[in-house]
This record gives C-alpha cells, sequence and structure tokens, in this order.
C-alpha cells in the first residue's frame, strides 16, 4: 500500500467514524421530535458541517474529504442508520457543493463551496414537476435567452431541501420539443426576484428533508450560472441518479441493520411465559429472515459501489439495488416492528420513521416501475439467444 493510498484509507476511515459518533450524539436525541415536524435547518446542516460531514466528495483543493463513493455511501449508511431523512438532506446539499465545483470551478465554486461545507449555505436539485418525475423529456419549466442571460419559468415540486435551501440547481428546458436534449442546468439563489417557494403537503416523519417546491416567473439567469448546457444537463443528471439509486439502497440497508440490533437486543431481555422472546423458534426465524434479506441486500449495493468507483456501467446495477433495497425494507422493517410488539411503537426507536422513509425511498430517483423496465430491458429476449 503506497502513502497515498494508507492517508486515503485514514482519511476515510476517520470520517466514518465521526459520522457514527454524530448519529449517536446528535441524530438520536433529536430525530423522534424531527420526525414530528419540529425541524429547523439550524439543527442540522450546521452541526453536521463542523463535523466534516457535507465534505465527503469535494475535492482537498475546496476543503472537501476527496472520498470515493463507496467510502460517502458508508458516511451516509452511519447516518441513515438514525435518520434517513437527515442523511438524504445533508448529501442533496453535499452533492451540490460537488457540482459546482465540477462544472464551475473558477466562477460559482470560488463563491459557494466553502459555506456549502460549513452548512451555512444550503443548496438542492430541481427536477421534478407537477407532470415530469421519472421522465426527463417531459420537464416544462423553460429557459428562454435573454440579453446575456436567461429568463427561467416554472414548477418545480417533491424537491429535497426546497424548505431550507439558499441554492437551487434548476434543470429547464432550452428549446420545446427537444426533448432531453434540450435541457440545461441552472445555479439559481432562493432569493432572486420571481422564485417563489411552495408548500408539499408530507408526512411529519420526513420534515427534517425539507421536501417542498418552487414557482420561477422569470427568474433571470445571467450566463455564468449556467452549469450544463442544452444536452449536456442529461447525460450529468443520469450520472447522478443511479449514483443516489445506489446510496438510497445503501439507506435502505442501514435502516434494517438498525432495526436488527434493537430487536435482537430486545428480544434477549424480553420475557414471556418464562423465558426471553429470542427461546422461541418462531421469533428467531423472523429474525434470521431480516439478517438474510439484509445481506443480500448489501451484497447489491457493494457491487453497484465498485462499478460506480471504477468509472463503470452501473444503470442495471444501480436499478437492481434500490429494487431490492427499497422492497426488503418496507418488509422487513414490518416484520421487525411486529417482533418488537408493542414496544416498537416508541420514540426511543426509528420504526414508524424508517416505514416512512423505505416507502419513501421506493419512489425516490425513479419509482420501482421504472426501476423494473430498466432491468427487463438490460435482460429482455434477444433472437439467436440459447
Amino acid at each position: 500500500m503506497t502513502v497515498d493510498t494508507e492517508e486515503l484509507s485514514k482519511r476515510a476511515t476517520s470520517v466514518i467514524e465521526e459520522a457514527h459518533q454524530f448519529a449517536q450524539r446528535h441524530l438520536a436525541p433529536n430525530a423522534a421530535q424531527w420526525g414530528k415536524g419540529l425541524f429547523d435547518r439550524q439543527a442540522l446542516f450546521e452541526p453536521a458541517g463542523s463535523a466534516g460531514l457535507l465534505r465527503l466528495q469535494v475535492p482537498l483543493e475546496y476543503g472537501g474529504f476527496d472520498l470515493s463513493f463507496a467510502d460517502k455511501v458508508k458516511v451516509l449508511y452511519e447516518l441513515a442508520r438514525i435518520d434517513f431523512s437527515a442523511a438524504m438532506a445533508l448529501v442533496n446539499s453535499h452533492n451540490v457543493a460537488v457540482q459546482l465545483v465540477k462544472a464551475s470551478p473558477n466562477q460559482l465554486a470560488p463563491r459557494y463551496v466553502s459555506d456549502l461545507l460549513r452548512g451555512s449555505f444550503v443548496a438542492c436539485t430541481a427536477l421534478t414537476e407537477p407532470d415530469a418525475g421519472s421522465d426527463l423529456g417531459q420537464v416544462k419549466t423553460t429557459a428562454i435567452r435573454n440579453g446575456e442571460g436567461w429568463l427561467l419559468n416554472g414548477t418545480k415540486t417533491w424537491i429535497i431541501n426546497a424548505v431550507h435551501a439558499d441554492g437551487v440547481v434548476v434543470y429547464a428546458q432550452t428549446q420545446a420539443g427537444s426533448g432531453v436534449k434540450g435541457i440545461a442546468a441552472f445555479f439559481i439563489r432562493a432569493d432572486s426576484p420571481g422564485f417563489e417557494r411552495l408548500a408539499v403537503a408530507t408526512s411529519s416523519a420526513l420534515s427534517s428533508m425539507g421536501i417542498g417546491g418552487f414557482r420561477l416567473t422569470n427568474v433571470y439567469c445571467d450566463s455564468s450560472h449556467l452549469l450544463y448546457e442544452p444536452g449536456q444537463a442529461f447525460v450529468d443528471i443520469m450520472g447522478a441518479i443511479n449514483r443516489a439509486r445506489t446510496y438510497v439502497a445503501a439507506m435502505c440497508c442501514a435502516m434494517v441493520s438498525q432495526a436488527l440490533s434493537d430487536v435482537s437486543v430486545y428480544g434477549h431481555k424480553r420475557t414471556a411465559f418464562g423465558q426471553s422472546l429470542d427461546q422461541y423458534q418462531g421469533w428467531r426465524w423472523q429474525v434470521a429472515q431480516a439478517a438474510t434479506a439484509l445481506q443480500a441486500a448489501e451484497l447489491l449495493v457493494r457491487e453497484a459501489c465498485d462499478l460506480i468507483d471504477k468509472g463503470g456501467e452501473v444503470q442495471t446495477a444501480a436499478a437492481q439495488a434500490k429494487l431490492y433495497a427499497t422492497s426488503m425494507a418496507q418488509t422487513q422493517l414490518g416484520s421487525l416492528l411486529h417482533a418488537m410488539g408493542a414496544e416498537g411503537f416508541l420514540d426511543r426507536y426509528a420504526f414508524l420513521r424508517h416505514l416512512t422513509a423505505a416507502h419513501t425511498a421506493s419512489l425516490a430517483d425513479g419509482s420501482t416501475a421504472m426501476l423494473l423496465e430498466r432491468v427487463a430491458h438490460e435482460f429482455r429476449f434477444k433472437p439467436g439467444a440459447t
């Protein structure tokens, strides 16, 4: 192992351990109250920034840790064990910092990245619209040339961090009828004239995710804030979506892992008819099934992470990981909640929050039906095959 590799490994180990400690000392005491709708962005983003959890894949020269994708996923795993919603809020703001460095290293990155890393500036990515979700070609938000810049008009909805965001990456259509080829990406500030936040009614269990929407009415964006030209934006967002599918799958695994830990402890100390629950075969089999399903899901996640870090084609692997992990989490969290009995409904456990999150995860970054079609297309019957 070279010195550079050793340093990278030490840095990753340190950040993962910090994520574990942050989850225990900061998320665990607050998540139950946040899950009842009592959330303030100052309670999450700046503490996470101080812990270095917004620096994950940002390059070293911009103040980041330059972690691999697999190590980023391990950090998110530690956070999601306690609060899936908070982990999603943090990673979405972090991802914008990475985008700014990649697409605008000399203009936007110097202006915004340091504040994004500190958590004093929060960002989000706005793609979904009332009539456009998984089908990116249906985006109706428009970007029309106006002098040296662009005028943006349209509505975005179901956006993570919309409630909190100071800055937004907006995907908009620049040429009617051109489909994905005309989509460009712009970075705008939420205090821009013509920017209006829209409420989206969601379960309070998701409040730390800050889900909401925007209405853009002649929002001006100068040319320096164009992140991706028409056509390039689609390529970028598809790569981002495949990565998101993979870490969402990992976060679903994290929730089941935490549930297994809670159930195992409870089953050993809780007695019924003269013996602990874990002495009953039926109870043990529930746990065994959950543990086996979790292991299978984690192997799919690991394969997708490896492909991403190696620069391989990951579309099918990411789809399979998310398909299996979200379904596994929905099934096994419900089963493990039953293994806990009424105890599982108490605030000290995350079962109810995690069940809500698991169902939400099945819709994020591509619905289950869409991903099934993706996998079916890959393995469709080919004439002449034996």
